[in-house]
């Protein structure tokens, strides 16, 4: 599991946007985000952490490493100036509400000692092999490293014509 850590700050330097005036339509955003097809499709969620007068601290969590998590986010703006429309639209800038700064990102790997499906392997090296971003040198390397054992593991299965 993949987890990002963002500070959302007004797009706008200096206009009078106050998050936590809006705590209600942000826990709302945050449920209907969550449940929405692209996030539970994806494997994504987010958790507003904290709101107050002038940030808000949020958690995207992922099952696969994202390139640019931040883009993720711009659900929460589009969720936020459709259905609170007349409530936000005054407070947009470039197109979004939120100045978005990534605080940290961590990866989580699940226990060794979880029993897998084979359906879950074969997803997981597929996902490994060709859709798998790495953010760091270590997650690199560390794929290289498992691409390697799970070829020496299969070469002996091999068949040959």
């Amino acid at each position: 599991m993949y987890t990002y850590l963002f500070e959302l700050t007004p797009a706008r330097r200096g206009n009078r946007f106050v998050p936590s005036d809006y705590i209600e339509e942000l826990k709302a955003a945050e449920e209907n985000i969550n449940n929405g097809l692209a996030f539970r499709r994806d494997g994504k969620k987010i958790k507003i952490e904290s709101v107050d007068d002038e940030k808000i601290m949020l958690t995207l969590t992922c099952k696969t490493a994202l390139v640019h998590a931040s883009r993720s986010l711009s659900a929460l703006t589009r969720y936020l100036t459709t259905y609170y429309r007349d409530t936000f639209e005054e407070y947009v800038y470039n197109k979004t509400l939120f100045a978005i700064t990534l605080i940290s990102q961590k990866s989580s790997f699940e226990s060794s000692k979880e029993v897998l499906s084979n359906e879950e392997i074969l997803k997981g090296v597929i996902d490994l092999l060709y859709s798998y971003t790495t953010t760091t040198l270590t997650e690199a390397n560390e794929r290289k490293k498992v691409i390697e054992t799970i070829s020496d593991l299969v070469k002996p299965y091999r068949i040959t014509q």
